[in-house]
């Protein structure tokens, strides 16, 4: 074994037997000077011991390195491609990768073929990132300063102005990372660059699909909501807010929600949500909490009725029913003149008729065939009085989200 090369902190040795030559190193801080195999030549090919948790072994089809791997015994010269092959590749079957020049990549039974094209196309990429994600390191230093000391000669600069690093990030799962409002800033985005190129029909096409996929992140985020307070069972003021921010995203035929207490109806005591259908319908909603006991049994009839907090919500919602028929012509008014504006005429109602909906409940109560058809007919047998139970309207808003899915 005879040494070949002295650097600062190595030393290299060659042995050579018969046609094949190993290439050992040795640290000059090492004190036990324990010589380490790098690789292997034979037969015109280099054969690299890696120290990878399931790849042992990288062949490199050449008598000469590539310039991304060390020829020290330290893997890819690049960190995190290194760092994925010894420590992040869990496939069991895999221990071996061999570096191509001439073949293209492919799998052979337990090891890789890379090719030089692709490792090279690999690393420009990584590097291209780096650059980039140092580029805005440095804009987002440079705006912070500009917004605390604007006396200071830097101009603010917008992040991510890299076209390639943009395009390369714009994929399928991307889109599942994203809220509706970065959807909707996204589409506005595309709908101005389109319209340099004058092309319509792009932007039709576009915007569809923006809504689309907008839809579908907004009920994703609204169910997932939905069902932590549905587990949590609040108080109802809770259900309220809820309503009052979601209900006209998930249920399409409300268009407006009306602030009705600040409109004169002569009643003290109002609906939780008052909403304006597109016809221009007048729905009241009520919401009670999902455990609110829905029907109790009585002994003496044999039969269900309904429970004291259900009985006193149904005379609740009669009473808005009555009145706004009783006042229709001035309740429609009111609410024109409080919605009018300097820009808008008031919004036009149709107080004929109006529903009464109460959120209610939960059907895990009705565990039983009787209780199930003896709810039913009490249900059915009011007039303009509806009853959703919580878990219900679960159901539908995912029954809805499978259906925009499915439309997609």
């Amino acid at each position: 074994m005879k040494e070949i090369k002295n650097t600062e902190k190595l030393i290299l040795f060659e042995e050579s037997i018969k046609s094949t030559t190993k290439i050992y190193r040795q640290s000059k801080e090492d004190e036990n000077k324990e010589k380490i195999l790098i690789y292997t030549l034979s037969k015109g090919n280099i054969e690299y011991e890696y120290e990878g948790e399931k790849i042992k072994k990288i062949i490199i089809e050449d008598t000469e390195f590539p310039p991304f791997i060390s020829p020290y015994g330290y893997g890819f010269s690049e960190r995190s491609l290194n760092n994925f092959f010894r420590y992040n590749f869990n496939d069991d079957k895999i221990d071996t990768i061999t570096l191509s020049e001439t073949k293209s990549s492919s799998r052979k039974k337990n090891h890789l073929i890379l090719s030089y094209d692709d490792m090279e196309f690999l690393l420009r990429s990584i590097n291209q990132e780096q650059r980039a994600c140092n580029d805005t390191k440095k804009i987002l230093i440079k705006n912070l300063i500009v917004s605390i000391f604007p006396e200071v000669n830097f101009d603010y600069s917008e992040t991510n102005n890299n076209k390639d690093l943009i395009l390369r990030n714009l994929n399928d799962k991307l889109i599942d990372k994203l809220t509706a409002d970065e959807i909707q800033k996204l589409g506005e985005f595309y709908v101005k660059a389109t319209r340099k190129f004058k092309a319509g029909h792009i932007i039709k096409k576009m915007t569809a699909g923006l809504m689309k996929n907008a839809q579908i992140l907004s009920l994703q985020e609204i169910i997932l909501k939905y069902e932590k307070l549905l587990s949590e069972n609040p108080v109802e003021s809770e259900w309220q807010k809820f309503f009052d921010e979601y209900i006209t995203l998930f249920d399409s035929r409300y268009v407006h929600k009306i602030n009705y207490k600040n409109i004169a109806t002569g009643i003290t005591k109002y609906p939780d949500l008052v909403l304006v259908d597109i016809y221009g319908y007048i729905d009241f909603y009520e919401l009670k909490k999902s455990g609110t006991d829905l029907i109790q049994y009585d002994n003496s009839h044999k039969t269900w009725y309904w429970s004291k907090d259900v009985s006193m919500v149904i005379a609740q919602v009669s009473d808005y029913l009555q009145k706004s028929k009783e006042h229709a012509l001035n309740y429609a008014k009111a609410i024109k003149d409080e919605t009018e504006t300097d820009s808008e005429k008031g919004l036009e109602v149709n107080i004929i008729n109006p529903r009464a909906i109460i959120v209610i409940g939960h059907t895990k109560q009705l565990d039983t065939e009787k209780k199930r058809n003896h709810f039913k007919n009490l249900r059915e047998s009011l007039k303009d009085i509806e009853f959703v139970l919580y878990d219900e309207l679960l159901e539908r808003l995912k029954n809805l989200l499978d259906t925009v899915k499915i439309d997609k």
